[in-house]
């Protein structure tokens, strides 16, 4: 039987979806007319390959407790790249004022938790530091602040409109189950039902114990490859060497094989 060195197979996927990054950076033509394009989109391409590597340098949460959080973001980020790549020029803009909307909202929040205390807001050194970076961006007085979704729809809607309900439906809203501790997250892995017959089947609390299953390491580069795909896809990016998520498969192959 073969044994996995793990830590030597996380190290070379890692190296390689760092270099998938640049090299797609490096490729990409850009027009500075329209950086906006380029901020988000690269933004979220960057964003997606952080998570991977964050999730996959750590074993210990690849079970069905925790890697659904890790996970729903990247079908999150997924749905909003797809969303955003039908209409690039206009809803990266959306994107970014939006963004910028919720930043300033969450500074008045502070700054209104501040007086509240008797102290001087305007004194603060974290609001002053988070003021700053707004405005050099756009001036926090010419910045509106809207409460709903960035894209003015619901994730189910943005994904049929880019056509990846199936990924909506069978990735994010079960993984969301996980996000948001709903019942039917918790009766499978926070609770067990109680072994004596007079407790009428009551649930007890219970820690499992788990060991890391790769399968949550596939699912991780499988999101990141659908996510660097359409944006290949999109902007004619080719590039002829396996990517990636091609050369872990194929190491995992190998592994699966010599243990037959």
């Amino acid at each position: 039987m073969t044994v996995i060195n793990i830590s030597a197979l996380i190290n070379r996927y890692i190296e390689n979806i760092n270099k998938d990054l640049k090299k797609r950076w490096n490729i990409w033509e850009k027009d500075l007319a329209d950086k906006e394009i380029y901020d988000v989109i690269g933004g979220i391409i960057s964003r997606q390959t952080a998570l991977t590597i964050q999730f996959v340098k750590s074993p210990s949460i690849w079970n069905g407790e925790i890697a659904p959080i890790f996970l729903r973001s990247m079908a999150d980020n997924y749905i909003n790249l797809a969303w955003i790549l039908i209409s690039p020029k206009e809803r990266s803009k959306e994107f970014i004022l939006h963004g910028l909307g919720q930043m300033k909202l969450n500074l008045e929040h502070r700054r209104n938790q501040i007086e509240s205390e008797g102290k001087d807001a305007n004194k603060d050194k974290l609001i002053e530091f988070e003021e700053e970076f707004i405005n050099s961006q756009r001036y926090t007085f010419l910045t509106e602040v809207n409460l709903g979704s960035w894209s003015g729809k619901s994730m189910r809607a943005m994904a049929l409109e880019a056509n990846c309900i199936d990924f909506y439906n069978y990735v994010y809203q079960p993984f969301s189950s996980c996000v948001h501790s709903t019942w039917g997250h918790i009766s499978r892995y926070n609770v067990i039902v109680s072994d004596n017959p007079l407790h009428r089947f009551m649930y007890k609390p219970n820690i499992i114990e788990f060991e890391p299953d790769i399968f949550y390491l596939e699912l991780a580069a499988k999101y990141l490859a659908k996510s660097i795909s359409a944006f290949d896809n999109k902007f004619k990016i080719k590039i002829e060497e396996d990517s990636s998520d091609q050369l872990l498969q194929k190491e995992l192959d190998n592994i699966i094989a010599e243990n037959e």
